[in-house]
């Protein structure tokens, strides 16, 4: 096994700890983070957070497994992320956010899933 071919799957659980340390830490209140959010607003950051994690989700699995793993990877991850939220009282819990993380990470599953189908 060489580093080369598992790139993309160690680049996957990278960005998915990363996710998971940045949603659930305290935001301070200056910060680039702030300033991204204000400027695109909160939801385009969690969609675009999710489309990238969903989009590594499905270069790190195999062709076989069309959208099985990465749609229930976007759904365990969304709702386990919210309920931190509901718990840590420097969070807010809001469902919107969720879908959004849902519908980014699906549309990256789909987009590299169309893009394999078509070009590979």
């Amino acid at each position: 096994m060489n580093i080369v071919s598992n790139l993309p799957r160690v680049t996957f659980f990278f960005y998915l700890f990363y996710i998971y340390y940045s949603y659930v830490r305290p935001v301070p209140e200056v910060s680039i983070v702030r300033d991204v959010a204000s400027t695109i607003s909160d939801y385009g950051v969690h969609f675009i957070a999710f489309f990238v994690l969903g989009a590594l989700a499905q270069l790190s699995n195999n062709k076989s497994n069309n959208f099985i793993f990465g749609i229930s990877l976007a759904l365990i991850t969304s709702v386990f992320i919210e309920f931190i939220h509901f718990i840590l009282p420097f969070r807010d819990f809001v469902i919107m956010e969720g879908f959004a993380n849902i519908v980014g990470c699906v549309l990256g599953i789909y987009l590299i899933n169309y893009i394999r189908s078509k070009y590979v």
